[in-house]
């Protein structure tokens, strides 16, 4: 049984900034994910109370997530007289997706300009097609399946009389005292191996603008997503989650925080902790609240890619 180091001995490791490279043994690609074992599941199916399944998947054609900086989503109908094909091509990125291990890596590590994966992967064997390690067809051959639970960021700071959140903005990062206080207010309990859904309300806010204001709208000048502070990494690695997700653009508030590695970089390269992106949760929200219930199984499978970069989440959950 591997025992992971605790947070003040990966400061102390060398390599990049907190990096658990090797912890779970030679030749072994799967992270933070390694966490999620047999008794992972059970307690995902043991939270399962009235079989109410919910899709976390965003449209792929709805424009309002379009982004000029990954492109659409092309649908192409085939007719071949008797009978149709469709062809579909897209940016694996451009809509509700995980960021696999080749997607980040740690800028100027070894050296200033060079970049470094998961595992040490040099950044020339991401595009090198006989080299298929850390890709997502891991979460193809073993399926992200474990118990989850959204913290719904919005709903404690209205419950508490706080500042509402500046969705399509980086001014108003969520802090580690707003992820402490929601788990807390919904009387969250967290294991080893669970999955961290974090709800910040982005893509409400970004369907109540007009096409042309999101159109407009440039989501890579910054966006809503959790405060990129050391105090944060070290909740994550203790809590011990498997993979995190959230509806924004990105899980931590962008652009990055300078002056060390985002934790974009660390929870990727460094963990291996795959990042949920764009997860539509409206459904999911309408639904906990009605039962007062946010804890339930999660599912997802991604592309069977060797090789992949990212993929589509295919996600849901199960009450």
């Amino acid at each position: 049984m591997t025992v992971r180091p605790t947070f003040d001995e990966l400061k102390k490791r060398d390599g990049p900034y907190l990096n658990a490279w090797g912890i779970w043994g030679e030749g072994n690609e799967y992270g933070q994910t390694n966490l999620i074992t047999p008794e992972s599941v059970k307690r995902g199916v043991a939270a399962v109370e009235y079989g109410i399944t919910i899709n976390l998947n965003l449209p792929l054609l709805d424009k309002a997530f379009e982004s000029a900086f990954r492109g659409p989503v092309v649908q192409e109908v085939i007719d071949y007289g008797s009978w149709y094909d469709d062809k579909v091509s897209f940016n694996t990125q451009a809509s509700t997706q995980w960021d696999g291990f080749r997607h980040a890596g740690y800028h100027d590590w070894p050296e200033k300009g060079q970049q470094t994966y998961y595992g040490g992967l040099p950044s020339a064997e991401v595009k090198n097609p006989a080299n298929p390690s850390f890709g997502v067809q891991l979460f193809a051959k073993k399926p992200i399946t474990t118990r989850a639970h959204l913290l719904d960021i919005p709903r404690y700071l209205k419950k508490n009389n706080l500042p509402p959140l500046d969705h399509l903005t980086p001014n108003t990062p969520i802090t580690l005292a707003q992820l402490q206080g929601a788990a807390k207010d919904q009387g969250l309990e967290f294991a080893e191996g669970d999955l961290l859904i974090v709800r910040t309300g982005f893509t409400e806010a970004l369907k109540a603008l007009t096409p042309e204001q999101q159109k407009e709208l440039n989501l890579m000048g910054g966006i809503i997503g959790i405060e990129s502070k050391e105090e944060v990494a070290r909740w994550h690695w203790e809590n011990g989650f498997a993979a995190v997700a959230t509806d924004a653009l990105a899980y931590e508030a962008f652009p990055f925080a300078e002056g060390r590695p985002p934790l974009h970089e660390v929870f990727l390269a460094g963990w291996g902790l795959p990042i949920g992106e764009l997860f539509d949760l409206r459904e999911l929200v309408r639904v906990a609240e009605e039962k007062q219930k946010w804890t339930f199984l999660f599912t997802s499978m991604t592309l069977n890619l060797d090789g992949g970069v990212a993929s589509p989440a295919n996600a849901q959950v199960i009450l």
